[in-house]
This record gives structure tokens, sequence and C-alpha cells, in this order.
């Protein structure tokens, strides 16, 4: 393997597979005590020190030669801890990103951790991804400014309107705004309710979805949140309404469900369009860096992210070179049932979570 890797920039799915399948390989985790969510079997801790740059290496093998997994909560502190420890001598490092892109225990539950404290270069900031697992599978995303403590939550369910908010209480943020990504009509938006219980916080959804928002945003938009900037995509082609939130400095997208791990939204509904949404996606979303992650807004199989790279790679409908002609015809032969919410959730996220 060697220094293949020596970029540092995160694995993508079938370089990870490969690491984990070597006879000699070791998952090292360089997680503080407070982050152990989701502990992988197997894995070594030597937490590394974020003010001193240097971690442990009492924990890891004197063989150089096996091949080191390194992760932690996304893979941004592996970037600083690969050099040091290719200085020690390890050679075959690679960055194996978070937690959720290995395959979970048995009966763990795709339950997300607390709030974390992420470090982005020089920067830091409170994220959360949390799972509804009530019925829509919907991921959403807390984004907090431990310096400002403004924060921005995306895709709210109003099932769980009481555990972001406690959440938000928890990292000591105020929330003042809350996006969705397009009208959704799996779940009803849990941003209605908030903006009941916060006077203060302000709405936001595309002017093309033609749901009522107090800010209509279009693509090339940003929001601010403290030190970080969240930037409007357009990625219509799942509904014409459909953004994706691209944050730059912590390397992410949020990309609703216009790209999923292994696969997208329908098409076949709310003014959809297998052609926009392939043009969506090749345009804007694998234009981005490949390590770039992407957090999407469902997933059905218990997986937390995945990168940009990785769906290039692998994603069977719109990754793996597929042209557009051949995309059209997947998504015209997969014979959907109509959507069980639809009925109810729809007219109430019209009217930002809030039926007439």
């Amino acid at each position: 393997m060697g220094s293949a890797n020596s970029n540092h920039d995160l694995a993508t799915p079938s370089a990870l597979s490969a690491a984990l399948s070597s006879p000699n390989h070791l998952i090292v985790d360089l997680r503080d005590e407070g982050e152990r969510y989701h502990r992988l079997a197997g894995a070594v801790s030597a937490v590394w020190d974020r003010e001193k740059k240097e971690m442990p290496l009492s924990s890891l093998p004197q063989d150089k030669e096996t091949v080191l997994i390194v992760h932690c909560a996304s893979g941004n502190r592996v970037k600083e801890a690969i050099p040091f420890l290719q200085a020690a001598g390890y050679k075959n490092c690679i960055n194996g990103g978070g937690p959720g892109r290995y395959p979970m225990p048995d009966g763990a539950p795709p339950a997300p951790p607390p709030p974390l404290w992420e470090t982005y270069g020089d920067r830091r900031i409170i994220f959360q991804q949390s799972f509804d697992e009530l019925g829509s599978s919907t991921y959403t995303y807390l984004f907090g400014c431990p310096s400002t403590g403004e924060a921005l939550i995306v895709d709210p369910v109003v099932e769980h309107v009481e555990r972001d908010l406690a959440a938000v209480a928890q990292a000591g943020l105020k929330l003042k705004l809350a996006l969705n990504t397009h009208c959704h009509a799996d779940h009803i938006t849990g941003t209605g309710e908030m903006k009941k219980r916060l006077p203060d916080l302000k709405s936001a959804i595309s002017a093309e979805s033609g749901a009522k928002a107090d800010i209509h945003f279009k693509d090339g938009d940003e929001f601010t949140f403290g030190a970080h900037k969240l930037l409007i995509l357009g990625t219509p082609g799942h509904t014409n309404g459909c953004s994706s939130f691209h944050v730059p400095a912590a390397g992410l997208v949020c990309t609703g469900d216009a790209l999923f791990i292994g696969g997208c939204g329908r098409t076949d509904f709310q003014q959809g369009s297998s052609e926009g949404l392939y043009d969506s996606v090749h345009n804007k979303l694998f234009t981005l860096p490949n390590e770039t992650v992407v957090y999407p807004g469902h997933d059905y199989q218990g997986r937390f992210y995945s990168t940009i790279g990785g769906e290039k790679e692998n994603n069977p409908r719109l990754g793996m070179k597929k042209t557009k002609a051949e995309f059209v015809d997947i998504m015209a032969k997969l014979e959907l049932a109509y959507p069980k919410q639809i009925d109810r959730a729809l007219p109430a996220n019209l009217m930002c979570g809030f039926p007439e």
C-alpha cells in the first residue's frame, strides 16, 4: 500500500474496504473519551492532542508495515495525525474518516452522537447529525459556532423538535435559522413548531419550492453562523425546489434528496425531473472536491455519510460513469409506490409545517 494516501484525503469506500480486508491492519481511534460513540470493534485508542499536534504511540504495533486505518469524528484530525505517524515510521496510513463509514456491530441503532466540537483548519464548529427512526429515516443537521453561539438547523422533523431544541441548549447555542432542503413529502417539517418556541427564529427554503418561509433563497446565496458560511447550491430534480447546503470550511455538503449514499431521491412527483437531477448532481455536487463529505437527507441502511469521490465511483444510479440517458432509464423503471405521507405532509410543509 505504501504512502499512496500521502495527501491524507478521506479514503474512498473501495480503498477503505480494501484496507479493512488487509490481514495486517489496525483501526486507530483519535477521538477524545467523550466522543466515543459507536466504538469500532478492535480499534485502539490514541487520542490526538489538538494543541501539541501529537498522539501517544504506545498502543500501536511495533511492525511499521501495519496498515493503520486512522479515524476520528469526520477525518479532519486524521489529516494532522498522518504526517506525525509517517514521521514515526508508519508509512501505510489511510484516512478512515468517522465511525459511520464502518460496518455497524449487530443490534447497534443508527443513533447520532451528541453535538461534537470538531476542528476544521484553525476553526472550530459544532455539528450534530440526528435521525428520525419513526418512519421517514430523515437526517437532521445542527451547525453551530462555539465562539458566537449562532446556530443553524437543517431539515428538522416535527416529532423531534424537543430533541433538537435540547441539543441546541446542551451545546449552549442560539438557533437563528431553520432551513429545509426542499418541501418534503415524507414527513412534516419541525420548522413551524420551532418558530412557535423561538420567536426570533427564521425559516428558509428555496424560492422555487412554493412553500411559505421567512426567507426564500436561491442558488449562490449564503448564510453565516458566526465564523462559518453555509452556501446554497441549487440542485433541483427530486423536486423543482431542491437545494444542497455546502459548508466549505468543514468540507461537507448536506445533499437533501438530490444525492443519497448509493442512490438518490425519486423524480416522479412535485415537478421532479430525472434529466434535471442528473445535471444538478454532476454540475453542482460532483464538481466539489472528492474528499467532501456527503451528508444525505435520508438513509435506510444505517449509514451516516459518504464522500463525493465515493459516490462518483460507486453510486449505481448517478456515479460509475453513468450517462444521462442511462440514469433517465433507471429512474423510469423504478415503479415506486405513491408516497405514504404526501397527502398529510405536503400541504403542511407548504405552510412551513402548519396545515391551513
